[in-house]
């Protein structure tokens, strides 16, 4: 076969095998990304989805980006908030589970993933020890059946120590807080990923959740996030596990496109036992 046959087979199969390039003068992702009104509205729409809870999504289809934003009202006492094992799509199929997310991350032993990384605390219980260079969030309620409202409190700490998790029933650990008493913390790395945060305002009296998804869309940095959390009122913010292990269902359904990729080995769920859940009054 000629050389200058076998050439242009060779350009035709490596060149249509090639990732997509950016074209000459166009802005990347990122660079768009350095303009807040990009990915930040000016205002929120918000969606009612039962009493104490609404929803929020955004979309960018120049950058592309696309997140949700679930607005919880942390007084409201039809609403438990709970941390459940299992991973998000089993937790959602309970029927008074409004919201369901990911949260601590975890490794694999022999390609199985079946370890958490950072603690785990269920009423008390402690399924999985404490890391301390993580960040955790704590929440509890004096109320029966742990229904929020009076008495309910929740808090966002940097580290997973003993003195920060003590006299906590519950505990949840992520990877790092991203908005400190209003302030964003900066990271040396400002990767674009899926993620999966929380924040809470003064008081804590409202949490909101912060899903950003990575198929068909560019994803955030842990910067952009704080940011977010700041425009949302936010006074402290952190970060759950993302990338493939995102997982976002909301009224017992996925609200994310081909997520998860891997199942999670616990979840945040938001339960309602108001029998008008369906819809506001």
């Amino acid at each position: 076969m000629p050389a200058s046959l076998i050439l242009f087979f060779c350009l035709l199969f490596f060149s249509c095998a090639s990732n997509p390039q950016t074209l000459p003068g166009a802005l990347s992702a990122q660079e768009k990304l350095s303009v807040e009104s990009s990915y930040i509205p000016s205002k929120f729409e918000w969606s009612p989805l039962c009493r104490g809870i609404d929803t929020f999504r955004f979309e960018n289809t120049d950058i592309p980006l696309v997140y949700h934003v679930v607005r919880i009202d942390l007084t409201e006492p039809t609403l438990a908030l709970a941390c459940v094992k299992g991973n998000v799509p089993s937790a959602a199929r309970n029927a008074s589970v409004r919201l369901a997310f990911n949260a601590t991350q975890f490794e694999s032993k022999f390609l199985v993933f079946n370890r958490l990384k950072g603690v785990c605390r269920i009423d008390g219980v402690e399924i999985s020890k404490p890391v301390e260079k993580y960040c955790a969030l704590l929440f509890d309620s004096s109320l029966q059946k742990g229904a929020c409202g009076k008495g309910f409190r929740a808090s966002i700490v940097e580290s997973q120590t003993e003195e920060a998790l003590l006299g906590w029933r519950n505990a949840v650990g992520g990877f790092f807080v991203v908005l400190k008493d209003g302030i964003p913390c900066q990271f040396k790395v400002e990767s674009l990923r899926a993620r999966v945060g929380v924040g809470l305002t003064e008081g804590a009296k409202t949490m909101y959740v912060l899903v950003v998804e990575e198929n068909n869309s560019s994803g955030l940095s842990y910067g952009h996030c704080a940011l977010l959390f700041k425009a949302l009122g936010c006074r402290d913010a952190m970060e759950f596990d993302g990338g493939h292990s995102t997982a976002l269902y909301v009224g017992g359904k996925s609200v994310l496109l081909g997520y998860p990729w891997r199942s999670s080995l616990n979840a945040i769920v938001v339960l309602s036992d108001d029998s008008r859940s369906k819809g506001m009054e």
